[in-house]
């Protein structure tokens, strides 16, 4: 897959001063407004050529040099642009956007090398430069240098953590990783219990669950004592509500590697979907023991105490989901049913109104699929009664 490159429009015009002008000056001055205005209404070449004239009357000014070098830049003439932008960095090497458009402009000629030092220079002057970044990391990629790029984009992301084009740049780079070692695999291992590992997991991502069981059952039969297939093949049939079926993968799991405390978890889950609380209550707080933070466990744990007719500490466990969760809907709707029962109607209304709120706006959202948030509370409350509870059986 080939890296795409983004860019935008940061020119940086020179002002120059309106008294005492000479007459290049004033000329100078025409030409940059003449080419400013050709720019903004998307005609390059016209902009290029009041920059050159702007040049030609006051070449010692580096910072028109700038603007005829992004002027080409968007003219698509990158070798012009890299030849104007190398000029005004001889006379001012600082120059964030000279630094920053000639990297763009190795880029775009495919001269991944050359763009690293510019780039790197536009990061050094200028840290908030989101597109330095993104391009930096992008050429390290190209370079197959990426443990940089990672390094680059994970940095980039803890500066502009709401950025989209950060996270699509840092989330493609995984990606990109991510079937470049199973592409790898599957040349040099296909027939190996690891490649039918990841054969089913792209099933079950899909939710194509009686492909995941054939492939995970391959995976289990050429290494069953391999940690982390028994509760993969469990979860599919957890996942489809086949409860007892899976609570034999997860007691599998669990002889395997008994710290695994999703197995842990699902096993209460499961002897809760049956209602069967007394067998559900000691996995759901040994998960909890092993995993202080497992919002699914916390929440099952309001669920039993609501079935159980112990509002006092259903109310607990689910006011702890909430506090770690708050953008989650379902546990509001748990807490209004338990506010409810206690008698305390203004909380009860209080998170009633939050839950609708909340399932408005998830309705109207564009969600991406389940399997690009695995390992995510989301993905823990991925179970096959996640619909909104009955009023009169929360479960």
């Amino acid at each position: 897959m080939r890296t795409k490159f983004v860019t935008f429009f940061i020119v940086c015009f020179l002002p120059l001063s309106l008294s005492a002008q000479s007459k290049r000056e004033m000329e100078a001055e025409a030409d940059i407004q003449a080419a400013k205005q050709a720019q903004a209404a998307g005609d390059y070449a016209r902009a290029v050529a009041g920059y050159q004239a702007a040049v030609k009357l006051m070449p010692e000014v580096p910072e028109l040099s700038v603007n005829l070098g992004i002027a080409y830049y968007l003219h698509k003439d990158y070798d012009k642009a890299i030849a104007a932008l190398l000029q005004a960095l001889k006379r001012k090497p600082a120059l964030e956007g000279a630094n920053l458009y000639l990297g763009m402009a190795y880029i775009r000629t495919s001269q991944f090398a050359a763009s690293i030092d510019p780039l790197k220079k536009a990061v050094a002057i200028n840290p908030q430069l989101r597109l330095a970044h993104i391009n930096l990391g992008a050429s390290y990629h190209e370079l197959e240098r990426d443990e940089e790029a990672v390094q680059v984009l994970q940095h980039a992301a803890k500066i502009f953590p709401n950025d989209p084009e950060v996270l699509y740049s840092l989330g493609s780079l995984y990606y990109r990783l991510m079937f470049r070692a199973y592409g790898k695999m599957a040349q040099v291992a296909p027939n190996s219990y690891r490649y039918d590992q990841v054969m089913g997991q792209s099933f079950e991502a899909r939710e194509e669950y009686p492909a995941a069981i054939v492939e995970f059952e391959k995976a289990i039969k050429e290494n069953p004592v391999a940690p982390g297939l028994h509760y993969a093949l469990g979860n599919v049939l957890w996942l489809q509500g086949h409860w007892p079926e899976a609570r034999q993968e997860f007691e599998a799991e669990l002889a395997i590697s008994p710290e695994d405390y999703q197995s842990t978890w699902k096993l209460g889950n499961s002897y809760l979907q049956e209602r069967q609380y007394d067998k559900a209550l000691p996995y759901l707080e040994k998960a909890l023991h092993e995993k202080p933070t497992l919002g699914g466990a916390y929440q099952d744990l309001g669920k039993l105490y609501m079935e159980t007719h112990d509002n006092g500490r259903a109310l607990f466990y689910l006011k702890k989901v909430v506090q770690m969760n708050p953008e989650v809907p379902t546990p509001h709707y748990l807490l209004s049913l338990t506010y409810r029962r206690l008698g305390d109607v203004e909380a009860s209304r209080a998170e009633m109104g939050m839950f609708e709120k909340m399932k408005k706006e998830e309705n109207e959202r564009r969600l991406p699929p389940d399997a690009m948030f695995a390992g995510t509370q989301r993905d823990a409350e991925k179970t096959p009664s996640s619909e909104t509870p009955n009023p009169d059986n929360p479960q």
